[in-house]
């Protein structure tokens, strides 16, 4: 039964590289006015309290992770390089982090007890190496730190920082996790149809426009 069902998880992992591919081969006037970027990820550049932190938000669960299946993995660093990349212009940062710390929180809809140390986060660290934001992955470069949490559906927010201040960002996160988080495209969307069924329309734009407006005034004092 187990088999099956990692094979089941295959076979989504498949489908979400197909369906990103056919995304991207529409025409822009059939593409229902995407912007640029990608739906399945957002990358922010933040200024908490005087120093850089940058900000990585994709879409869903990580996969759980099957060491001996090449196709398998092969799907799922090419999936997570793809979305990574195509969330920012890395070009605009010009000074790399040479000591950092990455702290991956990840957001699940149920109370499902879940093992982290079995999810692929390989994937999502190598495509952050490969931006150019820290020098390298190996252990005297790049602290990680893990959490779950729950909410209303599951997404992974990842912040990249400096070392130094690890402590500060911690205490600070413990206080603005739910104003940091970034919902991508995809998210935001299922996010807003789930409500419609609940909630008039207007109603949910309100919302939307009053939870950026309190974000930046979180973020920027303002």
């Amino acid at each position: 039964m187990r088999t099956h069902y990692l094979e089941l998880l295959k076979c989504v992992e498949l489908f979400k590289e197909e369906t990103m591919r056919r995304l991207y081969e529409l025409e822009p006037e059939e593409k229902d006015g995407f912007v640029p970027g990608n739906p399945l990820a957002r990358a922010t550049p933040l200024m908490v309290n005087d120093y850089p932190v940058y900000q990585f938000s994709y879409d869903g669960m990580l996969p759980l992770y099957k060491e001996k299946d090449r196709e398998y993995l092969a799907l799922i660093r090419n999936y997570y390089h793809r979305i990574t990349f195509e969330a920012y212009d890395y070009s605009k940062v010009e000074t790399p982090l040479n000591r950092a710390v990455l702290v991956i929180q990840h957001y699940f809809r149920d109370g499902i007890i879940r093992d982290l140390d079995n999810r692929n986060r390989k994937y999502i660290i190598d495509a952050i190496r490969q931006t150019g934001l820290v020098k390298d992955d190996n252990w005297k470069e790049l602290s990680i730190i893990e959490e779950g949490l729950p909410d209303k559906q599951n997404h992974i927010q990842v912040y990249l920082l400096g070392k130094e201040n690890r402590v500060n960002f911690l205490n600070y996160l413990e206080h603005n996790s739910h104003h940091l988080k970034k919902i991508p495209e995809v998210g935001r969307r299922r996010e807003i149809e789930s409500e419609a069924k609940q909630k008039p329309q207007e109603e949910i734009e309100d919302n939307l426009f009053h939870n950026e407006k309190h974000h930046l005034q979180e973020l920027w004092g303002k």
